[in-house]
């Protein structure tokens, strides 16, 4: 029920305002296999925000229904739309009543029904009702034994993709329409495959079906489309290949025998039975690379971001992380995991570490950063990345996990290519990012250990000395001004607890501030501890991120022990939580794991200084109420 309160809350594509005019008697055409646009008279133009795209995906992929407001909400919003969301559909409305009608097509054409709305136009307005029509047209003529003409139609049809379906368009029923818009190109492939098939023209066949066997690793059609085109080229070895790799496909992931045509054109090519299209006597078949490497022209993937400049201190550790990526012989990909508290520098290390062995990796360096703003990222959005860079085309990658690590282990097979891992949660978030080829190497990074993450060599960053702390001041703000107030300038790197970070983001501070003396800033230091953190925004925010990572009992530990002074014990910490000896116990290893707190020899945890001051700004006053039972 819509309320004055609800509508006076609004605001609508006040960034994305819909476009302007347009003169009246122009035609329209809706294109959603990609990035949503509209053609008015063959040009394109922009259809406003996010959610009025969705507004009007509901409307145009249910020609003829009415929507009704509880769709459209959910449609565009799904299980938690905002408060607003009532008056925020009633608005779209409006805002493309006006457009149709400025478009000469006339208000009327977007009608108000029960507390819904409909589109009365009628023919295609899409370019999926366009392909929906081609795809009956040509399964008709396929019907009619005219396979050329259906394979014809087919291709104009597939044409019409030029991207992921609705890209970008939010809400569950975009989603649902964009798996089955997916779905629609994959089987239209498969049908256009299989009619090149029944022409004889399993050659030209090949190299979409290699497409669709790759993205698609557990799709049993596009396998057995394979088997026969390559079969029917001659090339039997590649096509028995193709079969023992979905038969352990299958059988590893869903413990499942192949399907019975499939065993049948096993058998088929066993027998030797049926050569369509064999090699011309005195010439010889070459073999396609399997799985499908890169489009023609398209780049090796550099992805490293810009190495730090002044890179100074962990010179050891740099050189076992170098060392570890480049061994001789191994019978699996390297696997380096460098560790270290939070600030400790191990990004700057590891993109320098990549930079070092770029060269020894021609296929490409892959970089992603598994935390966005605190979060972790979801390994399928890491791996859709990769392979898009790879060279496949996005609207062929596969929806679930296990086959998007499956295509990304068959891409990267033979590889000499680097990937870095940036800022890892754990390990269930780092293992389907892997590859299987010994030709390979990975870096990840993280605050935490990793433990069962089959790391070929774990490293751990601890703090920078004194000197190296002076040196990473010099580079920033310079030589002449550290030698003048040396004794400050040490007592600033001491106070910076050796993290490169901190003392990068005190020398950025101060080189801004040529007439702030170092003396001057110690003495408000140690005035006001918490001075230092208040110009340390990159220290602040790097901070933050690391305790969004933790979950919600454990971040409450941990910013309650911040407040019991010197060294933490279970017994210490169990009467600071209100918790049994032994709960407490491991909340403290597991904070230790994350880098929040640092492990003494026989003498329990300690909270470095930096992360007490940052825990007691952000959290003025100790939490009193009792931490729930830890679980399992």
């Amino acid at each position: 029920m819509e309320t004055g309160k609800s509508v006076a809350r609004t605001r609508i594509d006040s960034e994305h305002p819909l476009p302007p005019s347009t003169p009246p008697g122009k035609e329209l055409r809706f294109h959603l296999l990609g990035p949503v646009h509209v053609r008015v008279d063959g040009a394109v133009r922009d259809i406003g925000s996010p959610q009025a795209q969705a507004f009007l995906a509901v409307l145009l992929l249910q020609p003829g229904r009415t929507a009704t407001l509880a769709e459209l909400v959910h449609g565009i919003w799904g299980d938690e739309p905002p408060d607003t969301a009532v008056a925020a559909v009633r608005t779209h409305a409006w805002k493309w009543r006006r457009f149709l009608e400025t478009s000469g097509v006339g208000r009327d054409a977007l009608l108000s029904r029960g507390d819904g709305y409909r589109l009365t136009l009628t023919g295609p307005l899409t370019d999926v009702e366009e392909v929906e029509g081609l795809s009956a047209s040509a399964a008709e003529a396929r019907t009619r034994g005219h396979l050329e003409e259906a394979d014809t139609l087919l291709k104009v049809a597939l044409g019409r993709w030029y991207g992921e379906p609705l890209n970008r368009v939010p809400g569950d029923f975009a989603a649902r329409q964009r798996a089955r818009l997916t779905e629609l190109s994959t089987v239209l492939s498969e049908e256009r495959c299989d009619i090149r098939l029944a022409l004889g023209r399993a050659s030209f066949a090949v190299p979409d079906l290699m497409v669709l066997a790759a993205a698609h690793p557990l799709r049993q059609r596009a396998h057995r489309l394979l088997m026969q085109a390559l079969h029917d080229t001659g090339r039997q070895h590649e096509a028995l290949a193709v079969f023992d790799r979905i038969r352990r496909g299958l059988a590893e992931e869903h413990g499942i025998d192949p399907e019975p045509e499939l065993v049948r054109m096993h058998q088929r090519i066993l027998a030797g039975e049926g050569l369509a299209e064999a090699p011309s006597r005195g010439t010889t078949a070459e073999a396609a690379p399997w799985p499908p490497r890169a489009q023609p022209g398209w780049p090796v993937p550099h992805q490293l971001p810009h190495p730090v400049e002044n890179f100074v201190g962990n010179e050891q550790a740099f050189s076992s992380v170098v060392e570890a990526l480049l061994p001789p012989r191994r019978t699996g990909p390297a696997i380096v995991a460098v560790t270290g508290v939070p600030g400790s520098g191990k990004s700057s290390l590891a993109v320098r570490a990549a930079h070092q062995v770029q060269p020894a990796f021609p296929g490409g360096v892959l970089h992603a950063d598994l935390t966005d703003e605190g979060e972790r990222t979801a390994p399928s959005a890491v791996l859709r990345g990769f392979l898009v860079s790879l060279g496949l085309p996005r609207a062929a990658l596969p929806e679930g996990l296990s086959d998007l690590s499956a295509l990304f282990r068959s891409m990267t097979d033979g590889c000499r290519l680097l990937i870095v891992l940036d800022d890892a949660h754990d390990a269930a978030q780092v293992r389907p990012l892997l590859p299987g080829s010994p030709r390979c190497a990975v870096l990840v990074t993280g605050t935490r250990l990793f433990p069962g993450l089959p790391a070929t060599r774990r490293v751990r960053l601890g703090p920078v000395s004194v000197e190296e702390s002076l040196e990473i001041l010099a580079s920033v703000m310079g030589q002449e001004r550290v030698c003048e107030e040396r004794a400050a300038a040490s007592e600033l790197a001491r106070m910076c607890e050796g993290l490169p970070l901190a003392v990068h983001a005190v020398g950025d501070w101060l080189a801004i501030r040529p007439e702030l003396s170092l003396e001057t800033l110690v003495r408000r230091i140690h005035d006001e501890p918490g001075h230092l953190l208040s110009h340390c925004e990159t220290v602040r925010t790097c901070f933050e991120k690391n305790v969004r990572q933790l979950d919600p009992e454990l971040a409450r530990a941990w910013t309650r022990l911040s407040w019991s002074p010197g060294c933490l014990t279970a017994a210490s910490a169990s009467r600071a939580l209100g918790v049994p000896h032994a709960h407490a116990e491991v909340l403290l290893e597991r904070l230790a794991d994350a880098s929040m707190l640092e492990r003494r020899a026989h003498r329990g945890y300690v909270f470095s200084a930096m992360l007490r001051q940052f825990a007691h700004l952000e959290h003025p006053l100790p939490v009193t109420a009792p931490l729930p039972p830890l679980v399992a």
